[in-house]
């Protein structure tokens, strides 16, 4: 793919308390600082992880979605860095979105209209409960993690797709094809 690989930097926090919305939001800074300094082929990717946050998806997604993320889109930094959220208790419904948010996953519908318009000659029948359990999966660590991954790399990602034509993968396809194999897991039909 002509992508630099580099290491992934793991920032455990310490868990012996949960830091405030202040000190994530510092800590995540000072984490793309990091990454955005250092050399890409010596650092790919940033994971921040909080374990004090593992029982309380919803305070940790209101961190992420509410200040985090504005900080983000409020200094332009989407042109720098890509962001996803991941949480043990991960549970897309609880984020109650109906389109693509930054930093979560695909909404449920959206993966079940994905499935039905994909060309990939499986057609078995997928259960909705099924697929958005296996959705949620996606997103569901051992920890309260951030994931800050480099534009530049995603956007080569993507160069790369678009440039294999036909031969690539139709969009959100290998989204689809995951979580199916994650369904068929999770109802023992691997």
């Amino acid at each position: 793919v002509h992508i630099t690989v580099g290491h992934t930097g793991y920032c455990n926090i310490p868990s012996k308390r949960k830091l405030n919305a202040a000190e994530v939001t510092s800590l995540f800074w000072s984490e793309v600082s990091f990454l955005l300094n250092s050399p890409q082929d010596e650092w790919a990717t940033s994971l921040l992880v909080f374990p004090a946050y593992d029982l309380d998806f919803d305070a940790f997604i209101e961190i992420c979605d509410k200040i985090v993320e504005p900080s983000v889109v409020a200094t332009k930094s989407t042109d720098y860095i890509g962001r996803a959220w991941f949480h043990p208790l991960y549970n897309a419904d609880a984020v109650g979105h109906s389109t693509v948010i930054a930093g979560h996953a695909i909404p449920h519908k959206m993966v079940e209209q994905f499935r039905a318009s994909s060309n990939d000659g499986n057609k078995k029948e997928l259960h909705y409960d099924s697929l958005a359990r296996a959705n949620d999966l996606v997103r569901q660590t051992p920890h309260a993690t951030i994931n800050i991954l480099r534009r530049s790399q995603l956007t080569k990602a993507g160069d790369y797709e678009k440039s294999l034509g036909h031969r690539g993968p139709k969009p959100n396809s290998v989204y689809v094809r995951n979580a199916v194999r994650l369904s068929d897991s999770l109802l023992g039909n691997e």
